[in-house]
């Protein structure tokens, strides 16, 4: 007789036990004359110690007891609830919630760049302070994600989970230098090229993503980051939204849309001017008022504040749900993730093409003009970083924006991946200088 153990932490498992038992009776069909599962729950309940099943593989179809089915789920429905420490992570398979994030995502996206014309990249925002560029929008922006972390763990405390022990340290350090070179040579990262780019439309974006997602299942797959992650060799059940999820996304869509309309009415009353265009010679011919640069900076803050919670809400804030996405050949592989991108892309199109294509705003409200990049250049560098990117995605699951939503939880080993990722933007910046200086020198050698 053969015994499979299986030891199952799922503190936001929201499939029924019942669901959980057919997975694992599909998931281990053999032709074993008998076979046991046990599922222990460790003092969960005094009276429920380990739950076992007898499977009799007649064909079409297994047959299991009754009374096996009931221990099963009352041990299955204790351990979902408890989540004993050390357990092992249970996915779901959340396409309504992760098109409900991602919608989120597009707002905030959509949001921010018609009233400041700017592209919501958390990489970009991060890599202008490490390169000196101290505008006041990146501080508000970036206190508006830290807002919204907040807010997440107030209204949806499950949109966070602590990383298992056996995610190493050198994990989580490699992975945020890789990200952080990566994202710098590529000039983007999952916001800035998966969700804006492929709002433009834009080729150069379109291939550094289809670079980073290649690069980032690669990795993930052959260095076990499921494993790493201790994410359970179980099929992801597909699970509806809860009731908290689908009221946090109708009041988020909702209040964030009411308020940067808010914001646009009561520039209009007031009658604030925008600034006009900057001058050849670098000055403008008109200043911008105080109350104008106010509006903006509110837009960037409550930008960054419905980001969070988007990411949060679609679960892109959890490593385990990318990691389960990103590894593939395995029995817990979750597709959630492209219907993350598949509801923020659906929104910030509908903004991006409108302005690019239709032309439907000379310029955004609160600033002087958009500043959408056009360069359409794919080149050895471009790809480079997305390979990099990549594989610090892949690693641990942690891109620029979730790492910043995480670093609430004061995980020693978050911090040190945006340290380094912070250190890795630093030095691809360090290199570009030296290799432009190093081959302007050789120019005026050759000319002398």
């Amino acid at each position: 007789m053969a015994t499979t153990l299986f030891r199952i932490t799922a503190p936001r498992y929201r499939g029924s036990p019942i669901s959980l038992l057919s997975d694992l009776i599909v998931q281990d069909r053999s032709k074993l004359q008998r076979r046991v599962y046990h599922v222990p729950s460790h003092g969960l309940h005094s009276n429920v110690h380990q739950a076992h099943i007898l499977l009799y593989p007649r064909s079409p179809k297994m047959k299991i007891t009754t009374s096996a089915i009931a221990e099963m789920t009352t041990a299955v429905s204790s351990v979902a609830v408890g989540a004993s420490a050390g357990g092992y992570t249970l996915l779901s398979f959340t396409p309504a919630t992760a098109v409900l994030g991602g919608l989120l995502l597009g707002i905030a996206t959509a949001g921010k760049l018609l009233t400041t014309g700017r592209v919501l990249g958390i990489s970009g925002a991060v890599k202008g302070l490490v390169a000196g560029d101290l505008a006041s929008w990146r501080f508000a922006f970036l206190m508006g994600m830290a807002l919204g972390s907040v807010a997440l763990m107030a209204a949806l405390p499950g949109a966070f989970e602590a990383l298992p022990q056996t995610l190493p340290v050198w994990r989580t350090v490699l992975a945020g230098l890789f990200v952080g070179v990566g994202s710098s040579m590529g000039n983007g990262c999952t916001s800035g090229h998966g969700i804006c780019g492929s709002a433009r439309l834009s080729p150069r974006s379109f291939a550094y993503t289809a670079t980073f997602m290649a690069s980032g299942m690669l990795m993930a797959t052959l260095t076990g980051s499921a494993a790493a992650l201790k994410i359970a060799p179980l099929p992801a059940a597909l699970a509806m939204p809860t009731v908290a999820e689908a009221q946090l996304a109708a009041v988020v869509a909702a209040g964030g849309i009411a308020a940067f309309a808010a914001l646009a009415a009561v520039q209009r009353f007031m009658g604030e001017a925008t600034p006009m265009p900057p001058t050849p010679q670098g000055g403008s011919s008109q200043q911008q008022l105080p109350q104008s640069r106010r509006f903006e900076l509110a837009s960037e803050l409550l930008a960054g504040c419905i980001f969070a919670l988007g990411l949060g809400l679609s679960g892109m804030s959890r490593p385990s749900k990318v990691v389960g996405f990103l590894t593939l050949g395995v029995p817990s592989w979750d597709p959630s993730l492209p219907f993350v991108m598949a509801g923020a892309v659906a929104v910030a199109m509908v903004a991006y093409q409108g302005v690019m294509r239709f032309q439907m705003m000379p310029k955004p409200l609160f600033c002087p003009t958009f500043q959408i990049p056009t360069s359409s250049v794919i080149d050895t560098k471009l790809l480079a970083g997305g390979v990099i990117f990549g594989a610090g995605w892949g690693l641990a699951g942690i891109c620029p924006g979730p790492a910043l939503v995480a670093a609430l939880m004061g995980d020693p080993r978050v911090l040190g991946y945006i340290a380094c990722m912070v250190g890795g933007m630093l030095l691809q910046g360090r290199l570009e200088t030296l290799v432009a200086r190093l081959g302007s020198k050789d120019v005026q050698w050759m000319k002398t």
